[in-house]
C-alpha cells in the first residue's frame, strides 16, 4: 500500500461491529456480563429458567396457558461437548421446530461457548396431538 492511498473498505464495517458490541442497547453488551456466560450444566439450567420467563408465551408454565391446553415444557437432558440436548414435551403455542429454534437462539445469545442445541429424539419434533381423535371415513 502506497502512502496516501485510501484505507481498505472493510475498516468501516469493523468499526460498525465494534460500535454495536459496545452499545448499551445491544444484546451482546447486555448479556456478556451475565453469570451464566460459561458453558456448564448449571448455567444451561439457569439460562433455561430465564428462557421460560422471557419466552413464556411459547410454553405451558403459566397458568393462563395451561387453562387453554398449552402444556409445553422444555427440559435440559445433557451437555455433550459444546452441544446441549433438550427434551420437548406437551403442547406448544407454536410448531415444535419454531420453539426449538427460539430456545436455541436464546441460549446461544447468553452462552457464547454453546455451538449447537439438539433435541433428545426426532419424535419430539412431531406436532401431531396424541390426544386428538382420528376420524375415519
Amino acid at each position: 500500500m502506497a502512502l496516501g492511498e485510501p484505507v481498505a473498505r472493510s475498516r468501516p464495517m469493523l468499526l460498525f461491529f465494534a460500535t454495536f458490541a459496545l452499545s448499551p442497547r445491544s444484546r451482546v453488551f447486555r448479556h456478556c456480563g451475565d453469570d451464566f456466560s460459561t458453558l456448564t450444566e448449571a448455567n444451561v439450567e439457569r439460562a433455561l429458567v430465564a428462557a421460560r420467563v422471557e419466552l413464556s408465551s411459547l410454553f405451558g408454565y403459566a397458568e393462563e396457558n395451561r387453562q387453554v391446553g398449552i402444556t409445553g415444557e422444555v427440559d435440559f437432558v445433557e451437555l455433550s461437548g459444546p452441544s446441549v440436548i433438550l427434551r420437548l414435551k406437551g403442547r406448544f403455542w407454536h410448531e415444535r421446530t419454531t420453539v426449538l429454534a427460539r430456545v436455541a437462539s436464546f441460549l446461544q445469545a447468553r452462552i457464547p461457548e454453546l455451538c449447537d442445541v439438539e433435541i433428545e429424539s426426532p419424535d419430539q419434533l412431531d406436532d401431531a396431538d396424541p390426544a386428538a381423535k382420528t376420524v375415519r371415513w
